[in-house]
């Protein structure tokens, strides 16, 4: 009632009003109100942001002051307000352009005739979004999200994030097809063969379709829900377990995924802010894009309601809004992106084969609650030796699909895989996409560990032992990155030691599958 008098006074009292969205940088004005700052027509014009009172506290102190982020806002806009019940998405830029990249004789890149340039990115372990990662997307048709920017008498646009097109679509599958051997049994190709590391170190995109519904096509404004893996880093042990994020989307009248993860994530070098992410920003962020360090596993499920999909995203920003706030919160086998989204998506009734009746019920790990240890052992970070006994307490008593990346993305395909299953769950479609690592200096990864005891002890018990090198392979990086500061003898003793260093690791890490 409160929000339609509201409403109601606005209509009377400002000039225009229209259901839509605008986007811009959010603050805090000396009033204490939320202002969205934003460019229109080259002019500067500021709105206050009128949440609804339940989501009020969505807009932190962490959100008014990340300057560096874009934030989209629908609802009801006007010359002065925007009135929303709904928390915003973080994009790459206000602008997008979408079309075929290409460089001329000069070294000009052009996407669809229009000059382009690559923004702002940042060296992660050393490794920037480089020269060979802006060829990759030579010749290939893109989405790229950032601004247009005036330089002289023309305007360039300033690419921010930037993916192939088609992967976040329906269309996927006829554009990027499948190996032949995943047709013949979808799920078994998934689980069994896709970690190996001739396939998840794969160069070439693809999409598949897992399940599909007699006769049945996407349409127009049927939700999507996403759930998507990315996979171990090449160059960095210490991220071999990979990422675990689920969102929701909209199919567009042409096939496309206008869509976002909510995605769960600790602040560190990345700059990734944990939020609702656009799915191109999500993927193809020249720093926070998962592609730039890794491969990725996608699900697209068709079928979901979008209320269920809004609820699913409205139960998880309070998990989004405590990782960005609370000070000393640590990730914990009982605590993580993958722990959260489990949860979050249960409660929209959607799970993975490991929460199945059947499952739970015969789970030979249900005797292991008998120990005491296992009761509190959902935020333990492992330190001290009580520490350590309830780390290992959580890890016996609860099956890896409950906390760890991989394991959980494969429980969802199996159940995905079920006629039966999916026809219960309303689930039409269900698509699974690899995207393969943007090329760089960087290391190739693959797929992530599925072994939390046998495998994860053993790489970060390694990753532990490298830490002894990591200044000399650190001051090794910094002086490629500036060569021009260096003689050639330091360059090439740099070269050796990352070499050296970066052999050991893949030595490490490819035993994974």
């Amino acid at each position: 009632m409160k929000k339609a008098l509201l409403a109601m006074a606005l209509l009377l009292s400002s000039n225009s009003i229209f259901a839509g969205t605008v986007n811009g940088i959010l603050s805090k004005d000396d009033s204490g109100r939320v202002i969205l700052t934003s460019m229109e027509n080259d002019r500067e014009v500021q709105r206050e942001v009128v949440m609804a009172p339940q989501f009020e506290y969505t807009l932190d102190s962490k959100m008014l002051s990340s300057q560096n982020y874009v934030l989209e806002f629908s609802g009801e806009i006007t010359d002065s307000q925007i009135i929303t019940d709904r928390t915003p998405t973080i994009i790459a830029g206000k602008d997008k352009l979408d079309g075929r990249m290409i460089t001329d004789e000069k070294g000009q890149r052009y996407i669809d005739g229009q000059k382009v340039t690559y923004g702002r990115t940042k060296p992660i372990y050393g490794i920037p979004f480089d020269e060979q990662s802006k060829s990759y997307y030579e010749n290939k048709e893109v989405l790229a999200r950032g601004f247009f920017e005036k330089r002289g008498d023309e305007k360039v646009f300033v690419i921010n994030a930037i993916l192939e097109k088609d992967l976040i679509s329906s269309i996927g599958p006829q554009k990027y097809p499948a190996p032949k051997e995943f047709y013949n049994d979808p799920k078994a190709f998934i689980i069994n063969e896709m970690p190996k590391n001739i396939n998840s170190q794969g160069k070439k995109p693809w999409s598949g379709t897992l399940f599909n519904k007699k006769g049945y096509q996407p349409k127009e404004g049927e939700g999507v829900l996403v759930i998507t893996l990315s996979g171990r880093q090449g160059d960095s042990p210490g991220a071999s377990a990979g990422h675990f994020a689920f969102g929701g989307g909209i199919v567009g009248k042409d096939g496309t995924i206008k869509g976002e993860t909510y995605n769960f994530y600790f602040e560190g070098p990345k700059e990734v802010l944990a939020g609702n992410t656009d799915l191109v920003s999500y993927f193809g962020h020249l720093i926070q894009g998962q592609q730039n360090y890794r491969p990725t596993f996608t699900l697209y499920a068709y079928g979901i309601k979008p209320e269920e999909l809004k609820k699913a995203r409205d139960l998880y920003e309070k998990e989004l809004h405590k990782v960005r706030t609370v000070k000393g919160l640590e990730i914990t086998p009982g605590y993580n992106c993958t722990t959260t989204s489990n949860y979050v998506m249960r409660e929209i009734d959607i799970y993975g084969q490991h929460h199945n009746l059947g499952a739970r019920l015969f789970d030979v790990q249900n005797v292991g609650y008998v120990n005491p240890f296992s009761w509190w052992s959902n935020n333990t970070n492992g330190e001290g030796v009580i520490g350590g006994v309830r780390v290992v307490s959580y890890v016996t008593t609860r099956d890896p699909q409950y906390y760890v990346p991989r394991p959980a993305l494969e429980s969802f395909v199996k159940n995905f895989s079920s006629k039966r299953w999916n026809k219960r769950k309303g689930i039409k479609r269900v698509d699974y996409i690899f995207i393969p690592q943007t090329p760089s200096r960087r290391q190739v990864g693959g797929m992530s560990y599925d072994q939390p005891i046998k495998e994860g002890k053993k790489i970060l018990a390694y990753d532990k032992e490298r830490k002894k090198r990591m200044p000399q392979v650190i001051k090794a990086h910094e002086v490629l990155l500036e060569q021009e500061k260096h003689s050639h003898a330091e360059i090439e003793e740099a070269k050796a030691i990352i070499k050296s260093d970066q052999e050991e690791v893949k030595k490490v890490l490819d035993t994974i599958d």
